[in-house]
């Protein structure tokens, strides 16, 4: 009997001795960098090892190994690649985003202000993803103006019960389909229309699934900050909700700050919901010229007769919304044939006033452009807050250079040069919590299991080099973009929730 146990104990030991002496493989080995986890904790010096799509193991391995490749890291940072909770851009038609991962973004969510794809095409893209050959990953929103316009009730001010919930169905259709939410554009044509009732039914399909409510707010103007605000906190009775690109046209100082965020702490301890925000660290917005003008000029009124009968009345009326937004120097289109150009150069140019340029030769669509107005202390407390995180507002065209240089320059100026955040709550306000938020569980932080979304870079070289004169110009300084496991950046997936 002892010897048997002797043999049985000798086995066992020389399975073990074998089964040590394995090596463990894997694609990628991230070797001696710092990491952030995204957590906002401080880096840890630590291995990173990939295998497939996933993260396999973080730390120090002590047991024999192989890795297809060594990413060597030393001296650099390793991170979860940035989440864009606020872009824009068509997965048909420019796929591969080249200007998101450029500045380190892994995934984007479109669908943004109220405008998205119909919800059938929701599927059509999860259903293709394989075949879209995409950058980054996509989470898709439905926008509200969308489902408006489907279900046929468009600009429609009051719609019946039956109407709404026509929309209800719609969005819950998409929902159903994987979208992670709604976004609105009360802003534009036809969300403005929307009223309290609409908006809150449409809130309860969102939190039946555990979605995320983001909108464009009613006007973002100081004076009106306050309604707009109660607008989408009675939304948030119902659903997660999230202010898009937080901005205050015509306030100032960062105490007008404190006291915005101060409404959105006191919802986000009295509701049982998410309460949250997103900004862009530039102080020029960008959109159609159409918010210089009156609602009377908007759709569905015909523009050219509207023209005819109150082109006194119109006048007036944009001559002075473009003063209180600090004149027609600080209006600067992006669109053919007067991109590049302010508002005013274009008026001395034709050697008329600028508010005839509006109304006589553009109209409400027929431009769009960058507004300087806002205030740099507002917004840049706005960055500082913890509860607000990245974004960029942009898409590969628009001629504003926060869409190939928003997540660079946060690292680079805020960071880096001026010390505003440290570099870990950077990385929080870009990864965990935007992935927290939109409801992405598997991605923003750097952990076994998760999604290799990786990004590793030194904080130093990073540059956004867009600019409003050359706003195309993409970003630098991210060594290595790796997206799904694949360092070469060019496999994204579409997101279902």
């Amino acid at each position: 009997m002892k010897q048997f146990i002797l043999v049985y104990i000798l086995c066992m030991v020389e399975c073990v001795s074998t089964q040590a002496q394995e090596k463990s493989s894997f694609d990628i080995w991230v070797k001696g960098g710092m990491v952030l986890d995204g957590s906002g904790a401080p880096a840890t010096r630590a291995d990173v090892f990939i295998k497939g799509n996933h993260i396999s193991f973080i730390g120090h391995l002590k047991r024999p190994f192989s890795a297809k490749d060594t990413l060597h890291a030393s001296g650099k940072i390793v991170s979860p690649g940035f989440i864009d909770s606020h872009a824009h851009g068509l997965p048909f038609e420019t796929p591969n985003f080249k200007n998101f991962t450029s500045m380190g973004v892994t995934t984007i969510a479109l669908g943004q202000d109220g405008s998205s794809p119909n919800t059938s095409d929701v599927r059509k893209l999860i259903e293709n993803m394989d075949t879209l050959q995409l950058g980054p990953n996509i989470a898709l929103f439905i926008g509200h103006g969308t489902i408006r316009k489907l279900s046929g009730i468009g600009f429609k001010r009051d719609p019946s019960e039956d109407e709404i919930q026509k929309m209800c169905n719609l969005l819950a259709e998409g929902m159903s389909a994987g979208a992670f939410g709604m976004t609105t554009g009360l802003e534009y044509t036809p969300g403005r229309y929307a009223n309290q009732n609409e908006l809150d039914a449409l809130a309860k399909v969102v939190g039946q699934y555990d979605g995320l409510i983001m909108s464009h707010m009613r006007t973002e103007n100081n004076a009106t900050m306050e309604s707009d605000l109660a607008e989408l906190f009675s939304q948030g009775k119902y659903a997660n909700i999230q202010v898009s690109h937080m901005k205050v046209v015509y306030g100032e100082g960062k105490e007008r700050a404190i006291e915005i965020l101060t409404l959105l702490n006191q919802q986000r301890d009295e509701s049982t919901f998410n309460v949250s925000a997103d900004v862009y660290p530039y102080l020029a917005s960008y959109t159609t010229i159409g918010i210089l003008f009156p609602e009377y000029a908007l759709a569905p009124n015909d523009y050219e007769i509207v023209r005819q009968n109150r082109r006194n009345d119109l006048l007036d009326y944009v001559r002075d919304k473009v003063n209180r937004r600090n004149g027609p120097e600080a209006t600067l289109f992006g669109t053919k044939p007067y991109k590049g150009k302010s508002l005013k150069q274009v008026a001395d140019e034709k050697g008329i006033p600028f508010e005839k340029v509006l109304v006589d030769h553009i109209g409400p669509t027929g431009a769009s452009a960058a507004y300087f107005t806002m205030d740099r202390d507002l917004q840049y407390r706005f960055i500082q807050d913890p509860y607000v995180m990245i974004s960029s507002d942009g898409s590969p065209t628009m001629h504003h250079p926060r869409g190939y240089g928003s997540f660079a320059k946060v690292i680079e100026e805020f960071v880096v040069r001026d010390s505003l955040i440290t570099l870990p709550e950077a990385i929080r306000k870009m990864t965990s919590l935007p992935a927290e938020m939109i409801g992405i569980g598997d991605r923003g932080r750097l952990r076994k299991g998760y999604k290799a979304d990786i990004l590793i870079f030194n904080p130093n070289n990073v540059k956004a080099n867009a600019s409003f004169a050359e706003p195309h110009k993409l970003a630098t300084g991210f060594d290595y973009v790796i997206i799904n496991g694949k360092i070469d950046r060019g496999h994204g997936q579409v997101l279902k929730k």
